[in-house]
C-alpha cells in the first residue's frame, strides 16, 4: 500500500501560538512517513518563521525524499505557497495556475515514481496534484471542478491531494458527478475540536485500504492520512 498524507502547515503556526514552530512541523512531517505528502501555507525564507526553508524541512525530514515547491504569493522579502515531496522520482512536472478571482491558486501536477520496496518491486508510477483552492466556496468549487479535469487527461492512476476550502456535501457531489472517488470523510479544521472537513484526497484507479486524521496540532489543520493500492486492473 501507498501513504498519501496532505497537510495544511500555516508556516508552522499552531491554533493559538503566538510563534511559529517549524521545527514542530518538520518532526510530525518526518513521523507521519508519507510516501507522497502534499503541504499547503509553507514559508520559504519569510522572516516571520524564522527565514527557515520548511520545503526543505520536510524532504529532510524522512530520508529519501524528493519535492518541489510552488510559489503563489511574495512574503516579506520572501516566498510562500505550496509543496510536494515523494519517496521517488517526479516527473513530467507542471504548476498549473488555477483559474478565478482572488489569491493565486496553482497545482503541482506531477508523475511520480515511488522507490521500489517489497511490496512493489518494480518502481510504481502515478498522477498526483497537490492544491489549495481559493477560500471563496463558490470559486474553490469551480476550480476543483477546473482540476480534476485537467488531472484526468494525465495517465492514471491519479490522486488530487490539498486544502479544498470546500465542505463534503459539495466535494463528494463533484466526485460523484465526475466519477472520483473521495476519501477520507473527517473533520480536519479546526485543529482544536475539528467542525468541517476542508482537507482532501481524491482518487481515481486506486482502492482504500484505511484513512485517519489524527489529533495533531502544530498548525490550525489536522492532516489527512490515507492508505491505497492502485485498482488490480
Amino acid at each position: 500500500m501507498i501513504r498519501f498524507v496532505t497537510f495544511n502547515v500555516r508556516h508552522g503556526l499552531a491554533e493559538g501560538a503566538a510563534e511559529p514552530d517549524p521545527d514542530a512541523v518538520a518532526a510530525v512531517v518526518g513521523a507521519l512517513g508519507a510516501d507522497v505528502l502534499a503541504l499547503q501555507e509553507l514559508d520559504v525564507r519569510v522572516p516571520r518563521s524564522g527565514s527557515t526553508d520548511q520545503l526543505a524541512m520536510a524532504v529532510d525530514a524522512a530520508p529519501g525524499r524528493t519535492g518541489h515547491f510552488a510559489k503563489t504569493l511574495d512574503m516579506h522579502g520572501g516566498d510562500y505557497g505550496i509543496g510536494l515531496v515523494v519517496r521517488g522520482r517526479i516527473e513530467d512536472l507542471q504548476e498549473y495556475s488555477l483559474q478565478g478571482p482572488g489569491e493565486l491558486r496553482k497545482a503541482i501536477i506531477a508523475r511520480v515514481h515511488l522507490d521500489p520496496t517489497a511490496e512493489y518491486p518494480e518502481p510504481l508510477p502515478f498522477t498526483v496534484a497537490a492544491t489549495h483552492l481559493q477560500n471563496d466556496r463558490r470559486v474553490a468549487r469551480a476550480q476543483l471542478v477546473e482540476l480534476l479535469g485537467v488531472l484526468a487527461e494525465r495517465p492514471g492512476p491519479q490522486v488530487l491531494l490539498g486544502d479544498l476550502n470546500i465542505s463534503p456535501f459539495t466535494v463528494d457531489g463533484v466526485c460523484m458527478e465526475l466519477a472520483w472517488d473521495a476519501v477520507a470523510n473527517a473533520a480536519t479544521f479546526p485543529a482544536r475540536s475539528p467542525r468541517t472537513q476542508i482537507d482532501w484526497v481524491v482518487t481515481r484507479g486506486f482502492d482504500l485500504v484505511a484513512a485517519v486524521v489524527p489529533d495533531i496540532r502544530v498548525s490550525d489543520h489536522r492532516p489527512v492520512v490515507v492508505e491505497l493500492t492502485p485498482t488490480a486492473d
